[in-house]
């Protein structure tokens, strides 16, 4: 038995979360605080808080540059966030310390995280709306498929308190196509994916009768979702938490829509 079934070699059939997974790897989660951290940079030379020559070479770099998510770890447990060693090792690789010393000018690491995962979650909403347009919406599932509009607006936003957040927030939203009021320290946006995904799973279960991975699936989704909902957004192991239960509640969404339209 692996730690987790949906990249198991022989289970990833049986809770197939297909594409899904990739948007909760290590590469995927480095690659898109990059191109927020490069974004960043772009609006700040446009609005002159750094130098426009700075600001275009960090983000040329950060559309070019590989990380090994791997040289990250022990900076990550020392910091408790990727983001501090991953703009160490971005300045490294850049080779060009004029410019790399104004990367990440300002912000908060948890901003940077907060935007990247905004910007993989929606893939993930992508993807959920596509599985659902391919089973009969009626009942539970129709109204599901309602909510997702209202998840979108609460969930695929920026969060920037950094220095200058007035001017910089709507740039960096418009940059990455997103909405500029981002959920911060507010989680309830997170908890109510979290509900939502919960209650998709078990409605899937519902319907495909007998269908064991998908009842065991509804079983995960619920106690996944009432974990993460039971911590208030205010308290230090929230984002650890959601580590934790956030990318398996997705992957269990993704795999009960997949063994949902198979069948």
């Amino acid at each position: 038995m692996s730690a987790t079934p949906f990249d198991s070699a022989h289970l990833h059939r049986v809770f197939p979360a297909g594409d899904l997974a990739r948007l909760f790897s290590d590469s995927a989660e480095v690659r898109a605080i990059m191109i927020v951290a490069g974004t960043l940079a772009k609006v700040q030379g446009e609005v002159g808080l750094i130098p426009e020559t700075a600001a275009k070479a960090i983000h040329r770099a950060s559309l070019e540059l590989q990380i090994d998510p791997g040289a990250l770890a022990k900076g990550t447990a020392e910091a408790g966030s990727v983001v501090p060693p991953l703009l160490a090792a971005f300045e490294t690789l850049m080779q060009a310390p004029d410019y790399a010393r104004y990367l990440g000018e300002g912000a908060l690491p948890g901003d940077l995280q907060d935007c990247a995962l905004a910007l993989r979650l929606r893939q993930v909403l992508a993807q959920f709306e596509a599985g659902l347009s391919g089973l009969a919406a009626e009942g539970e599932l129709a109204s599901l498929a309602a909510e997702l509009p209202a998840l979108r607006a609460a969930l695929l936003c920026v969060s920037y308190d950094g220095a200058g957040a007035e001017t910089l927030r709507p740039a960096l939203a418009a940059a990455l196509n997103l909405g500029a009021e981002g959920w911060g320290a507010d989680r309830s946006p997170i908890d109510a994916l979290a509900g939502w995904a919960a209650r998709l799973v078990t409605a899937l279960s519902e319907r495909a009768e007998a269908n064991a991975p998908l009842a065991a699936l509804a079983i995960h989704a619920r106690a996944l979702s009432a974990t993460l909902r039971s911590v208030p957004g205010s308290q230090h192991a929230r984002r650890d938490l959601e580590s934790l239960t956030l990318p398996q509640l997705l992957l269990a969404t993704g795999a009960a829509l997949s063994l949902a339209t198979a069948r």
